[in-house]
């Protein structure tokens, strides 16, 4: 690939060498790749469940803080539109694939088949330069898995259905979204 290509790449999806270097950016890099160390150096088991379910907590609460910086410095980019979505899936994968043993195979193949389609969704957002706003049912559903999440962590023996059923709840829920966001990418135009 020549370099008049990659000029011609880079006006194509107009991002900004700079813009990496914004707040929301650098907390949104901080967070991917504190996780993969997280999740690589450490087994869930080295840890305490209080200890584990912090964790979890400050990886689903640290999921909007970018976000939340990039609006309210009016620092919101076309990189971090791209790079903060990319990144939260990485992160949340890679957190589903750490604590794997924890949860029912079930929910595991329910998440991960719910994520592939909603990269293959992003795909085509990105590619097709649509925007699609991340609506509040997406933000409860998100907050619904992370605390279905933590109940399974705390409920590693299984004793307590509620917590399996909130769990599956959620599941349906996060589907819904899913649907949702479904029905304003490809049927309301």
């Amino acid at each position: 690939m020549n370099i008049l290509s990659l000029v011609m790449i880079r006006k194509i999806i107009f991002l900004n060498p700079r813009d990496l270097f914004l707040l929301p950016n650098l907390i949104t890099l901080s967070r991917l790749f504190i996780s993969i160390y997280l999740f690589y150096q450490y087994s869930y088991s080295t840890f305490p469940i209080v200890n584990l379910v912090f964790i979890i907590a400050l990886i689903g609460i640290s999921d909007s803080i970018d976000g939340i910086v990039a609006r309210r410095l009016n620092q919101v980019s076309r990189l971090g539109t791209i790079l903060d979505p990319v990144c939260d899936r990485i992160v949340f994968l890679l957190l589903l694939f750490w604590l794997i043993e924890v949860f029912p195979i079930w929910f595991f193949y329910g998440i991960l088949i719910r994520e592939i389609l909603v990269m293959i969704g992003s795909l085509y957002v990105l590619l097709n330069t649509k925007t699609l706003e991340v609506s509040n049912y997406g933000k409860f559903g998100t907050v619904l898995i992370f605390f279905s999440i933590c109940f399974f962590v705390i409920n590693s023996t299984n004793d307590f259905l509620i917590f399996t059923y909130f769990g599956f709840i959620s599941l349906i829920f996060y589907y819904f979204v899913a649907l949702e966001y479904f029905y304003k990418i490809f049927i309301k135009k």
